[in-house]
């Protein structure tokens, strides 16, 4: 059986209930610092030209780890049942992106070793939840397929350089997102 690239993305709604996207919103809302973009070798000098996002780490230590960790542990079953040889040994800290009206982050590919605290190497998978739908704009494209995400919902792919992605600009209202790195 031959598979399409677009087999490796999937898209599962009702991943992140609710009330927990309030509560993330309401918990967050004021902790959020600007986020930069990096490279192998650290942040790139032209980084407000390729992101301009707010950003939050989530980590083990936060009364928010457990509950969205379950989340990412739903999605990494159901891509398990589609693609049987795929497992995860651990996760990346989560972070949380913040777009504004006028915010994005431009095409990139997330093989990036050591950047986003991973201490054992490069990430084999990226996981994005998604906490709202209200704001317009802020499409989100993977290796050219693009997802306009509900609220609740995750994207999860190959991190490497067959699958480019973007968020597209924000016009109205605010992006929400949250990002772990599967390896």
């Amino acid at each position: 059986m031959t598979q399409d690239i677009k087999d490796y993305i999937s898209y599962f709604e009702d991943i992140v209930p609710d009330a927990l996207c309030k509560e993330i919103l309401v918990a967050t809302d004021t902790a959020f610092v600007p986020s930069t973009y990096s490279g192998h070798k650290g942040e790139v000098d032209n980084s407000e030209e390729r992101v301009r996002m707010e950003e939050f780490w989530v980590k083990k230590d936060s009364v928010l780890y457990n509950p969205l960790k379950l989340c990412y542990e739903d999605v990494i079953k159901k891509y398990s049942k589609i693609h049987s040889l795929f497992s995860v040994q651990r996760t990346t800290d989560f972070r949380i992106n913040r777009y504004d009206e006028g915010g994005f982050m431009s095409s990139h590919v997330d093989n990036i070793h050591h950047s986003h605290g991973q201490q054992y190497g490069y990430p084999q998978v990226s996981c994005l939840l998604y906490l709202n739908d209200d704001y317009e704009g802020g499409d989100f494209y993977v290796a050219g397929h693009k997802f306009s995400p509900k609220k609740g919902s995750a994207i999860i792919f190959p991190s490497n350089f067959l699958f480019p992605h973007e968020a597209k600009v924000v016009t109205k209202g605010t992006r929400w997102s949250i990002v772990t790195w599967l390896m």
